[in-house]
């Protein structure tokens, strides 16, 4: 044979004797456990409960919005004036539960003008700080401020009564005491007049809020037996006067 397959031949020899030879990898094999299976408890019993059927239920109250705006108090009653301001006079109030139709505003609406609630033939004004409002408030119309006026005069004298005899004089002078109420600010004109001596100077005032004030005068009455009347007469911003009178005996 020649060399080169005798080689051939000595390692296929080799080789199948390498295959007969025992493995020296150990394998080992893991134990199956078998876990068995537990009691199962009894499922619990149920007890049904009982489903209280529905109580009729009144519907809810339905409160309608109304329609004419009103004014009503929020926590305390309030004032209403003659004016849009604190420096108008009160002309009466709007108390707790009452409301009253709202029928104008102010300029700034920081008022309205509402139905008087003692005397709906007239309006006044409440501030809306401190009232609620509810209705269609759209399309209120605004209001101008009124124009201030005297509500009343008074006037006196003293003395009421002199007693002269024979009318000789002389004759102490007499005081004439008058006062203006108004019912908002304004400038009053007004002036004395005596019916012995005439009218006499005419004054201006001015008022920055409703309220009165008291003016006095002098004048030394005629010596002649009679009685005079003594006046207290306002020409602006509206016509109005006072009068009394005083005696002279001789």
């Amino acid at each position: 044979m020649k060399p080169k397959s005798l080689t051939i031949i000595l390692i296929l020899t080799i080789l199948v004797q390498a295959c007969n030879l025992p493995s020296s990898t150990q394998v080992t094999e893991t134990p199956t456990v078998t876990v068995e299976p537990s009691a199962t408890p009894p499922l619990p019993t149920e007890t049904p409960t009982q489903t209280p059927l529905p109580t009729d239920t009144p519907p809810p109250t339905l409160t309608s919005t109304p329609t004419i705006p009103i004014a009503f108090p929020k926590d305390v009653a309030v004032n209403c004036r003659f004016g849009p301001g604190t420096a108008w006079i009160v002309l009466s109030g709007l108390q707790i539960g009452q409301s009253s139709q709202i029928v104008g505003r102010s300029g700034d609406f920081n008022w309205w003008y509402i139905v008087d609630p003692l005397n709906a033939s007239r309006n006044c004004w409440v501030a809306a700080s401190v009232v609620n409002t509810a209705g269609n408030l759209n399309g209120i119309p605004t209001v101008a401020a009124p124009v201030a006026s005297v509500i009343n005069v008074t006037v006196k004298v003293d003395p009421k009564e002199r007693n002269v005899a024979g009318c000789i004089g002389p004759i102490p002078t007499s005081k004439i005491e008058g006062t203006i109420e108004v019912n908002g600010p304004g400038t009053v004109k007004w002036n004395f007049d005596t019916q012995q001596l005439g009218a006499l100077p005419s004054q201006s005032t001015d008022f920055d809020a409703a309220g009165s004030k008291t003016f006095t005068a002098e004048f030394t009455p005629l010596l002649v037996a009679g009685t005079y009347w003594v006046r207290m007469v306002v020409t602006s911003p509206n016509n109005t006067q006072g009068e009394t009178t005083y005696k002279i005996n001789c």
